[in-house]
């Protein structure tokens, strides 16, 4: 063969072998990082669900990649549960809008405040 085809066809090879392992590399990369809102929102609410006590006190939403909890958490639970939503797979950054409780009683009152109140019986809504 040829040494100058020899060399254009080594070329062409590694240039083949490098698109196609960039391609890949960046394909498996993004498949960690790119996640729908919706699906990161979930993803999101899972984790809550399973570092806090009251997980139902915190609301989220989700712009972006950006992360945004608010609400009431227990003082000695916000920290973890702010470093674990930061290493969500397509969290880009969490923005902190928590209100730390220092004991259970700010979570009863809340429940009671969504609560609707009783109505007297036989009364018509």
């Amino acid at each position: 063969m040829n040494p100058s085809l020899n060399v254009i066809a080594s070329f062409a090879a590694g240039a083949a072998a490098m698109y196609w392992l960039d391609s890949a590399v960046a394909r498996r990369h993004a498949g960690g990082m790119f996640v729908s809102e919706s699906r990161l929102g979930d993803q999101v609410q899972a984790c809550i669900g399973k570092l806090v006590s009251h997980p139902d006190a915190i609301k989220v939403r989700v712009e972006g990649g950006v992360v945004r909890v608010s609400g009431l958490v227990l003082a000695g639970e916000m920290d973890r549960l702010l470093s674990q939503l930061t290493h969500l797979p397509g969290v880009h950054k969490v923005h902190n809008a928590l209100s730390p409780a220092a004991d259970e009683q700010r979570f009863a009152e809340l429940r009671q405040a969504r609560e609707p109140e009783p109505q007297p019986a036989g009364a018509v809504l």
